[in-house]
């Protein structure tokens, strides 16, 4: 009785910017700016990606880079002022960017210390460069943990949250120094982390195997992160490098090649890309062992991309975490009021990863003056890149919809107005819904 019709969407080959994937947003080369300098304080001309971009030479982005200190949120022993956080998550959100959140337990310089309460039981400062306070001597472990778990409980699932760096010990929370912890007091902070953060995704430093190894052996859900990307012989000349002597063998050796399925894998510039640029390191090897390895985001710490590299990074970008194709839509154009309606879809995830947040998959019914969402049980972080994705669900429809004709879309909604819908790589996105087709609906 029900009339099937078949819809071939046109796919697009542009630039899209997503929530939680791409450049990390760059907001001093954002809007109306003046002139545009590199990082070494030369001026350089203008561009931009698209006609329609907000950002000079730099990708426009939907996700953000937001980093706290410890000292400035837990003012007292248990007590916190989330407010310093929440400021730069509203910020974020502003410019419509989801946000990699940090929390960092202190850095080098002296204003970037541990809390003012903390530093009044340990005024010595250990010898250890990256260390400002010994984790070994004091109560750092429990003290950090205890934040950690009271982080977890304020902001796991935040909307605006897209994932949260698991940080253990060292400057700015990198790391140094993990390696000379005991595995207990690894764990104490791991579990933290791991026990509290059950919905917002998590990654980790690619530090050190004994970190690595008590975090993947608890086998949750968690990614990676690494900070000096594109390093190809900056250190030690030709003897040894990030991108050739470390990262493609611990990726292997502490057994994080497949957590890009579950959790996000994310890039930090070594230097800026400029500098690359000027050491004349191939972007185009950097590239593709990024996308080797799954990346979804990279932080170019807000600063030009050369305009010689402009159509390399346009292609990383359409590779660089998830990008969804809607290849062919099939629906029953005639169902009744208190019936179903029958859909069967081809997708395809044309990017390198997964998405990694829990965003519903819907179904818009439009009249000229009524709208019904009818919400899928797909759950579409599991569409990983190259499989094919067939999705074949029955929507029940509310039995108090008027009869009438409606216009039927698609969409994925992040349920945060700013940021808006996921937008696909097919023609046709209206306020990040996907028009399919007409759909008559009948009563009686």
């Amino acid at each position: 009785m029900n009339k099937a019709v078949t819809v071939y969407p046109a796919v697009i080959d542009s630039l899209i910017s997503n929530p939680g994937i791409g450049f990390i947003a760059a907001p001093g080369l954002m809007g109306d700016i003046g002139d545009v300098y590199d990082n070494r304080g030369e001026k350089k001309e203008k561009y931009k990606f698209t006609e329609d971009s907000s950002t000079y030479n730099h990708p426009d982005s939907k996700v953000y880079f937001c980093s706290v200190r410890w000292k400035d949120v837990e003012i007292e022993k248990d007590v916190y002022r989330w407010e310093v956080l929440e400021e730069k998550l509203d910020y974020a959100k502003s410019i419509g960017c989801t946000a990699v959140v940090r929390c960092s337990p202190y850095a080098l310089n002296e204003e970037d210390d541990i809390p003012d309460w903390f530093r009044a039981e340990n005024p010595e400062e250990p010898e250890f460069p990256f260390w400002r306070v010994d984790p070994q001597t004091t109560r750092y472990v429990d003290y950090w943990a205890d934040f950690i778990k009271a982080f977890a409980i304020k902001y796991d699932g935040h909307p605006v949250i897209s994932s949260i760096d698991l940080t253990i010990v060292g400057a700015w929370g990198e790391g140094g120094g993990t390696e000379f912890l005991k595995p207990d007091a690894i764990s104490c902070i791991t579990d933290a982390y791991l026990d509290g953060f059950k919905i917002t995704p998590l990654q980790a430093l690619l530090h050190d195997p004994m970190s690595m190894g008590i975090i993947t052996d608890r086998k949750e859900k968690v990614g990676f992160r690494v900070d000096c990307l594109g390093d190809m012989g900056g250190f030690h000349g030709e003897e040894w490098s990030h991108m050739t002597d470390f990262y493609p063998q611990n990726i292997q050796n502490f057994k994080m090649e497949n957590a890009w399925e579950k959790a996000p894998v994310l890039f930090e510039a070594c230097w800026h890309m400029n500098d690359w640029y000027l050491q004349g390191w191939d972007i185009d090897y950097i590239i593709q062992e990024t996308l080797k390895w799954h990346i979804s985001s990279f932080n170019s710490k807000g600063t030009i991309v050369p305009e010689p590299w402009k159509e390399n990074v346009k292609q990383w970008l359409k590779k660089m975490g998830y990008r969804f194709e809607l290849r062919k839509f099939s629906y029953d154009s005639e169902v009744r009021a208190g019936g179903n309606l029958d859909i069967a879809a081809l997708w395809a995830n044309v990017g390198v990863a997964p998405i990694y947040n829990h965003y519903p998959l819907v179904l818009k019914l439009r009249s000229h003056d009524q709208a019904y969402t009818l919400y899928s049980r797909e759950d579409i972080r599991e569409w990983l890149p190259d499989e094919d994705i067939a999705w074949e669900e029955s929507f029940s429809i509310p039995s108090d919809v008027p009869e009438g004709e409606y216009v039927l879309e698609i969409g994925i909604e992040t349920g945060v107005k700013e940021i808006g819908n996921i937008k696909l790589a097919i023609e046709g996105n209206t306020d990040g819904y996907y028009q399919m087709g007409k759909l008559l609906i009948k009563r009686g």
